[in-house]
């Protein structure tokens, strides 16, 4: 995302010793450690209905982001029996099963019961924690998406791309170790 302007570039960095990504690691280590301190501080009820809320959001994002696949091959799916099976029929079962999921854990959310018993109005804390983090998800994407149109506008991955990648972040990539190629 930081290769194409989703998220500012300095999260596409790659260090050029562990070939893994440095400044976008620490970050997400740092923001994980904080979110979990202060849920933890407030309440080990909250940060239970938070984990349940979590597979709320999973089913939402993976569930969409099959369909988003079938869409981007819309016309390569039925040019050969591999890409019907792998480019619609594995995302659409895929996108179907979250989609599913999604719906019912929704309707099981929200009730206090199933989750730390928490409530407001009658609603599970765990439906209001998942909805909330899922909005807060639109807000920032509406907010990087004023911020820097060129990613939801234009078409940001091209054919070699990932050469392009490789060779804009980490200039010199050192050979595997040998043990490493058999693997």
């Amino acid at each position: 995302m930081g290769v194409y302007g989703a998220v500012p570039r300095r999260f596409a960095e790659i260090s050029p010793r562990f070939l893994v990504p440095r400044f976008s690691t620490i970050v997400s280590s740092a923001v994980t450690a904080v979110f979990y301190t202060v849920v933890t501080v407030l309440s080990e009820h909250t940060l239970t209905d938070t984990i349940a809320a979590l597979g709320i959001m999973i089913c939402w994002y993976y569930g969409i982001t099959a369909f988003a696949c079938i869409w981007e091959f819309r016309r390569t799916l039925f040019r050969s029996l591999r890409n019907v099976v792998f480019r619609f029929l594995c995302p659409l079962f895929g996108g179907a099963m979250l989609i599913g999921i999604f719906a019912i854990s929704i309707r099981e959310s929200m009730d206090p019961a199933n989750g730390s018993g928490s409530s407001i109005g009658g609603i599970g804390l765990v439906f209001f924690l998942g909805f909330g983090i899922l909005a807060l998800g639109v807000v920032l994407m509406l907010i990087q998406r004023a911020v820097a149109p060129h990613f939801f506008t234009e078409n940001t991955w091209h054919a070699g791309s990932e050469k392009v990648i490789a060779e804009t972040l980490v200039p010199e990539c050192p050979e595997p170790a040998k043990d490493l190629r058999t693997v």
